[in-house]
C-alpha cells in the first residue's frame, strides 16, 4: 500500500518530470510533501502567476509540458492568468492544485475554489479527481493531452484526502486513455495535390510560418520548401523564431508592429502559405483585405482553426512538419526549383532603409530602445534565448532582435501579459542552465512581477535582465497619443523608484547604465561570468514604436516612422 500521491510522483519521473515551479499550501501539501525524496527540481516561486510563467518558458524550450503548482483558493486562481496566457499561445502546461477534502467541497470552505469551472473555458481539459486509484490515471490523461494535437494547458484538481489516501501500489508505466491521445490526421492527399498545383502556378508566393511550427519541429521543412520555390518566408509574433532570421529568404515579422519588408511581401503576395498559425487580425488585419486578390493555403493541427478567422484557399489539416514533407516531396515531382524571386531584394532594400533611417536617430534620451536591441545582436551568444514583457520594447525586440535558433524567442503574444518576461526566462534558464537567457523588460512589466529576482538569488540561475526604463506604460501612453488626443491618463510613473537598489534588495546585482560602451562592456561581462545582473537603462518617454498598423486597418495604412520617406521604393503604402 501507498499514498496515491507517492505513486503519482513516480509516474510523474516516469514520464520524464524533472522540474516544477509552484508555491505549497495546506490543500497541496501532501504532494510537496511526496517531492521531499523525490528526484525532482522543486523551485519556489514568489506568486503563482509567476510559476505558471516560468512552467511556459521551460516548455517552450524542452518542448514539453511545463508543470506548476498551487494549494487551493488564491493559490489556484493565481495560476488562471498564467494557463490563459499558454493556451492563447498553444504552451503545453500542466497545473497541479490542491482542493479541500471531499467532505467540504461546496461548502464553501475556507480557501476553496472551483478551479475546473473557472479554467474549463479556457484550456484543454481540467478535473478534479475525487478517486484516489484514478490519480495516476488522470494525470497521465493530462499529461499527454497537453502535447496531443494542438498543444495546450491542463488542469489536475487533487482533493488533500484524496492525496493521503493509501492504495494498493501498482508499479506500471500508465498509458493514457485512448480519448487522451489521438494521433493527428494524416494529410489528405488531394489537398496535398491542390495545394502543389497552386503553388507551381504562383507568381509571387509568400511563407508565413506560425508559432505551430516550432513545436512540430517543422523549421527544416519550412526552410526548405522555401528554397525550392524561391520564396520569401514571413513569421508571426509567436513564430518569431520559429525561422532563423539570418536566413535571406527571411524578412521577419508581419503584423501591426511588423517589419516593413515582411509586410509589403504580404501586400504584394498571390499566394500565402500560412503554416500552424490562427492568423489573427495583429498579424493579417482585417481578413476581408487579407483574403482579397490572393490564394490561401492554411495549414493547422487544429481544425478549429482553419477558416475561423480567415476563408482559405485550400485547407491543409495535419501537423504541419508531416504536412510540409508530402507537400514538399509532391512539389519536387510536378515543377523544377526555382530562383529566389527578383521581389525579395526590393523588399529587403526597403528593410534596409528603415534600419539606416532609425539607426541615424537619436531620440530624447542618450540611449535608444532600437539601437540597444540592435547591439545586444552583435554582443549576445547566437542560441541566446530571449524573453520579453508585454509593452513597446516588446515591439522594438520583434522588429530589431534576430533570433538564430528554433524556441529562441519567447514572448508572451495572444494574451499580452504584462510581467511575462522575468518569470519566463526564470523557466528557460531551468530547463537550458548551459545557454544565455536574456529578458528584455519594460519598467512596467519589470514591476509586476520583480518578485522573481528573489527566486534567480536564491537557485543562483545565471539570468541577465535589460529594463527599458521610460518611467510610463509606454504602448498605452502611444495609444493616448495616437488615438485619444495625448490626454495621458494613469501612464506615467514617478522617478522615485530606484530600480537599481530595489533589485539588489532581492540579492541580484543591478546597474545603471548611460552609454552603449557602458551597456555592451556589462552585458560582456555578465557572459563572461555567468552572473545574473539586472541593467536598468534609460530611454525617452517620448518613444513610440513605428512602424504601426492602426487597428482595424489593413497593412497599406501603415503609420511611419516621422521623416522616413520611401515613396521611391513604395508606391502603394499609404502613410497614415
Amino acid at each position: 500500500m501507498a499514498r496515491s500521491v507517492d505513486l503519482l510522483i513516480k509516474q510523474m519521473r516516469r514520464k520524464g518530470v524533472d522540474t516544477i515551479f509552484g508555491i505549497p499550501g495546506g490543500a497541496n501539501m501532501p504532494f510537496y510533501d511526496a517531492l521531499y525524496d523525490a528526484d525532482i527540481n522543486s523551485y519556489l516561486m514568489r506568486h503563482e502567476q509567476q510559476a505558471a510563467h516560468a512552467a511556459e518558458g521551460y516548455a517552450r524550450i524542452k518542448n514539453r509540458p511545463g508543470i506548476c503548482s498551487g494549494t487551493s483558493g488564491p493559490g489556484a486562481t493565481n495560476l488562471i492568468t498564467g494557463l490563459v496566457d499558454a493556451s492563447m499561445d498553444s504552451i503545453p502546461v500542466l497545473a497541479i492544485t490542491g482542493q479541500v477534502v471531499r467532505a467540504f467541497m461546496g461548502t464553501d470552505a475556507f480557501q476553496e475554489a472551483d478551479i475546473v469551472g473557472l479554467t474549463l473555458p479556457h484550456i484543454k481539459y481540467a478535473v478534479t479527481v475525487k478517486d484516489s486509484r484514478r490519480l495516476v490515471q488522470e494525470f497521465v490523461n493530462a499529461y499527454t493531452v497537453a502535447m496531443t494535437g494542438r498543444p495546450g494547458p491542463t488542469l489536475l484538481d487533487i482533493p488533500r484526502d484524496v492525496m493521503q489516501e493509501e492504495i494498493e501500489e501498482d508499479d506500471v508505466d500508465v498509458m493514457p486513455e485512448p480519448l487522451f491521445n489521438q494521433r493527428p490526421r494524416e494529410p489528405d492527399v488531394h489537398s496535398i495535390m491542390e495545394a502543389a498545383k497552386a503553388i507551381s502556378q504562383a507568381e509571387k508566393p509568400v511563407i508565413l510560418s506560425g508559432g505551430g511550427v516550432l513545436f512540430s519541429g517543422a523549421t527544416q521543412e519550412v526552410l526548405e520548401l522555401a528554397e525550392f520555390i524561391g520564396a520569401p518566408i514571413v513569421t508571426t509574433t509567436p513564430g518569431k523564431s520559429s525561422v532563423p532570421e539570418t536566413h535571406p529568404l527571411v524578412l521577419g515579422v508581419v503584423g501591426m508592429h511588423g517589419r516593413l519588408e515582411a509586410d509589403l511581401a504580404i501586400m504584394e503576395s498571390d499566394l500565402v502559405i500560412c503554416v500552424g498559425t490562427r492568423l489573427s487580425d495583429r498579424a493579417i488585419g482585417p481578413a476581408q483585405d487579407f483574403e482579397r486578390g490572393r490564394k490561401i493555403i492554411h495549414i493547422d493541427i487544429d481544425s478549429s482553426e482553419i477558416g475561423k478567422n480567415v476563408k482559405p484557399t485550400i485547407s491543409l489539416n495535419g501537423d504541419a512538419k508531416l504536412v510540409l514533407r508530402e507537400l514538399i516531396d509532391y512539389i519536387k515531382h510536378i515543377m523544377a526549383k526555382r530562383p529566389e524571386s527578383p521581389l525579395i531584394r526590393r523588399f529587403k532594400e526597403v528593410g534596409e532603409a528603415y534600419d539606416e533611417f532609425m539607426m541615424s536617430q537619436e531620440g530624447n534620451s542618450r540611449m535608444t530602445s532600437w539601437k540597444v536591441i540592435s547591439l545586444l545582436n552583435n554582443i549576445l551568444p547566437p542560441d541566446t534565448i530571449v524573453t520579453t514583457g508585454v509593452g513597446q520594447h516588446q515591439m522594438w525586440t520583434q522588429l530589431f532582435w534576430k533570433s538564430r535558433t528554433p524556441s529562441s524567442f519567447i514572448s508572451s503574444c495572444g494574451l499580452g501579459t504584462m510581467g511575462f518576461g522575468l518569470p519566463a526566462a526564470f523557466g528557460a534558464k531551468a530547463a537550458a542552465p548551459d545557454r544565455t537567457v536574456v529578458n528584455l523588460d519594460g519598467d512596467g512589466s519589470f514591476l509586476m512581477t520583480c518578485q522573481t529576482l528573489a527566486c534567480i538569488a536564491d537557485y543562483n540561475l545565471p539570468i541577465i535582465t535589460i529594463i527599458f526604463d521610460n518611467r510610463t506604460l509606454g504602448m498605452v501612453r502611444q495609444w493616448q497619443d495616437m488615438f485619444y488626443q495625448k490626454r495621458f491618463k494613469d501612464v506615467d510613473y514617478t522617478d522615485k523608484t530606484d530600480l537599481v537598489k530595489l533589485s539588489e534588495a532581492f540579492g541580484v546585482e543591478a546597474v545603471r547604465v548611460d552609454s552603449y560602451e557602458e551597456l555592451t562592456t556589462v552585458v560582456k561581462r555578465a557572459v563572461r561570468s555567468n552572473t545574473a545582473i539586472t541593467i536598468d537603462v534609460p530611454i525617452g518617454r517620448e518613444e513610440m514604436v513605428f512602424p504601426m498598423v492602426p487597428p482595424g486597418k489593413w497593412l497599406s495604412e501603415v503609420k511611419l516612422p516621422p521623416g522616413l520617406e520611401l515613396h521611391d521604393k513604395v508606391s502603394h503604402i499609404r502613410t497614415a
